[in-house]
């Protein structure tokens, strides 16, 4: 007759439960880590996002990727596209936002107090020196008369993505470039 030893088959118990245990502990702190990780990434997913869509990347020869021409419609609604940044400055370029400063066609000249300036939209972002960063714009047309039309944009500080008690540079403006507006009838 056969003996078996029940203190081994309880040793074996209380293994297979620690084991079990430690399993679960390892796993649960791997799940933390990984959502961690995936958190902090998420954060900067949109700005990486945005700069993978860009036809071309800014750099510091080509510090905004807008294209040399942008058609719209007259009296289009909205005219979307993916614009990019490069901060070639010294210093962090704070709640960086485009704008249209000013738009020409032979004596006609639309600046920033006439009612038929084309606008930008954009929200704003802190660039660092020599970094880049992907935004997406609505440009918007203002019954402009048809044709084409040498416009300037510029990057800018909005003063309300500013935190309280930091204020924007004085009268700088980060970034600009001209490109050709073509109004279609």
């Amino acid at each position: 007759m056969l003996f078996r030893n029940k203190k081994g088959d309880l040793s074996l118990s209380i293994t297979a439960i620690v084991i079990i245990v430690i399993a679960f502990v390892v796993l649960g702190l791997s799940l933390t880590l990984t959502r961690a990780i995936f958190k902090g990434a998420g954060q900067k997913l949109p700005q990486a996002l945005a700069l993978t869509e860009l036809e071309s990347k800014p750099t510091n020869e080509n510090t905004i990727t807008i294209p040399q021409e942008v058609e719209i419609r007259r009296g289009e609604e909205d005219k979307t596209m993916s614009i990019g940044y490069y901060n070639k400055n010294e210093f962090v370029a704070k709640g960086a936002k485009f704008y249209i400063s000013e738009c020409s066609k032979g004596t006609e000249k639309y600046d920033q107090n006439s009612p038929q300036l084309p606008t930008v939209v954009s929200i704003p972002q802190n660039v660092e020196p020599s970094g880049s960063v992907g935004y997406n714009v609505i440009i918007t047309e203002k019954e402009l008369f048809a044709g084409k039309y040498i416009c300037k944009i510029e990057v800018r500080c909005e003063p309300t993505a500013i935190p309280s008690g930091e204020s924007c540079p004085v009268n700088i403006i980060y970034d600009e470039k001209q490109f050709f507006l073509n109004v279609i009838a």
